[in-house]
């Protein structure tokens, strides 16, 4: 071999290795994005199904049994009361400061987070500390395997007729 075919050698070597570590690149950058993908599903899965079971309760620990027409007859603690443990929770608010891991998933570990807040009937999405008819609940679930915590809120409001 002569020093031209050497070179042209060379040179188709390096044009393959260019061709096979972008190929590599590209395939490693899907599995990325399809991981992350899953993860995100997943994480979307868990928030509605905390959110759905929240708003499956009472709206307060004084609506339970009797009905209310007075915010000032809304119980004053939000969260769980003394004693109460997720599965013996009934009402709404009971979910706020709510943390779970779940590890029931065989790619991942989640952890789920909640807080329960009133919110005017105006502007739902300002947060007030006074009692309302209205609550939001959002739910946060985090893992160390997706790039970006999943956010999801709802709104639940108590209605009574005279």
């Amino acid at each position: 071999m002569n020093t031209g075919q050497m070179l042209l050698s060379l040179g188709a070597l390096i044009l393959l290795s260019t061709m096979i570590l972008r190929f590599n690149r590209a395939v490693l950058t899907s599995d990325e994005v399809m991981y992350n993908s899953k993860f995100n599903v997943l994480a979307s899965s868990l928030c509605t199904s905390l959110i759905e079971e929240a708003r499956g309760k009472a709206f307060d620990q004084e609506t339970d049994s009797a009905a209310v027409t007075k915010t000032d007859q809304l119980s004053t603690t939000m969260g769980p009361d003394f004693g109460e443990k997720y599965e013996s929770f009934n009402d709404f608010d009971d979910f706020n400061g709510f943390i779970k891991v779940d590890s029931t998933m065989p790619s991942a570990i989640f952890y789920v987070t909640s807080k329960v807040t009133y919110v005017e009937a105006n502007n739902l999405l300002n947060i007030v500390t006074k009692k309302t008819w209205h609550k939001m609940i959002t739910v946060t679930v985090m893992s160390s395997s997706m790039k970006d915590p999943v956010q999801m809120s709802s709104t639940f409001s108590y209605w009574f007729f005279r």
